[in-house]
């Protein structure tokens, strides 16, 4: 099957943004011992100014959702937000009371245990779920009240997703799973390829563009999956245990990258995970357990460039 039937296929049969992220359990997944060698300099190509231009016509997409500039209202606001779930005759809270307001221009870490409620919190922030209870503002509408059509277009135009399972089609090629979501948005097929071509540069990946995902390293497929959620330019960057499967050296390379474009691209980046090593990157932490925010605390970071030059060289 063909890359276009392929995409053909699941606007027919699936909402495009909700089959992005059930890739996760769809796709095939490899083991983290293929391509081990290459593993170890799978982030040496990550350039120094790990951004794109967002005024580049290159990367510029029309479709992407337009938000407010206004600082002082926030990006994302939950309030109150309940989320339960019926387990036979018991009624099991994954989120109790939640109340948060994430800004335009943040570095969020949302940092918990297993079974916290991070996932959970994941779902409801990236328009993948609607809370039981409670509301969530998403740049000022209430999500809580869309149907999952509206959701799913809210999600492919302001949200770039990344899995820690990297989530790419094993039967496409580098190329075209970044090409997923611009041809979900319907862009024009030569502008598309172009921007792919261009992320894919930022990334360090020009030269593995016809690769199959079981023919590159772990590192390489993570950059391949942010590649991929930079496609349509969104505001918006939620990444969920985005290290999980690298090792240390890769993974600060991916994180150095996020943090490059939260400096230098103004992107809202929220990262979700268990790994206490991430809060140096954040500007602020939520700390959730048992469904509920502990604390939330402020972070200090470096001046923009000053990590990833001192990583990178």
């Amino acid at each position: 099957m063909t890359f276009t039937e392929i995409i053909n296929s699941f606007k027919t049969k699936l909402n495009p943004s909700k089959f992005m992220y059930s890739l996760e359990k769809e796709a095939i997944f490899y083991s983290e011992s293929e391509n081990s060698t290459e593993e170890n300099n799978s982030g040496e190509n990550l350039k120094s100014n790990p951004s794109f231009n967002s005024g580049d016509n290159s990367v510029n997409n029309s479709n992407a959702e337009k938000i407010s500039r206004n600082k002082e209202v926030p990006l994302i606001k939950l309030t109150n937000v309940w989320k339960l779930y019926q387990m036979g005759e018991v009624e099991f809270a994954a989120l109790k009371g939640i109340n948060l307001e994430i800004y335009e221009g943040e570095f969020l870490v949302i940092l918990g245990p297993s079974g916290s409620g991070k996932s959970t919190m994941m779902n409801l922030l990236g328009c993948l779920d609607i809370p039981s209870k409670g509301t969530v503002y998403l740049n000022s509408k209430d999500i809580s009240k869309l149907d999952e059509s509206e959701l799913a277009i809210i999600r492919g135009q302001m949200i770039g997703f990344i899995f820690q399972s990297f989530n790419l089609l094993p039967t496409l090629n580098t190329e075209e799973n970044v090409l997923l979501p611009l041809e979900f948005q319907e862009e024009d097929r030569q502008i598309a390829r172009r921007k792919a071509s261009y992320l894919l540069e930022i990334v360090g990946l020009s030269e593995k563009k016809k690769n199959l995902p079981s023919q590159l390293s772990g590192g390489q497929r993570q950059r391949v999956a942010i590649a991929r959620s930079l496609a349509v330019n969104p505001p918006i960057i939620l990444a969920d245990e985005p290290t999980g499967n690298l090792d240390s050296k890769t993974g600060d390379y991916i994180l150095d990258f996020l943090d490059g474009l939260n400096k230098r691209e103004g992107k809202t980046i929220i990262i979700v995970t268990h790994d206490l090593e991430l809060v140096k990157y954040a500007t602020r932490v939520v700390y959730i357990r048992d469904g509920e925010i502990e604390k939330i605390e402020k972070q200090t970071r470096n001046e923009p460039g000053t990590e990833i030059e001192s990583n990178l060289n």
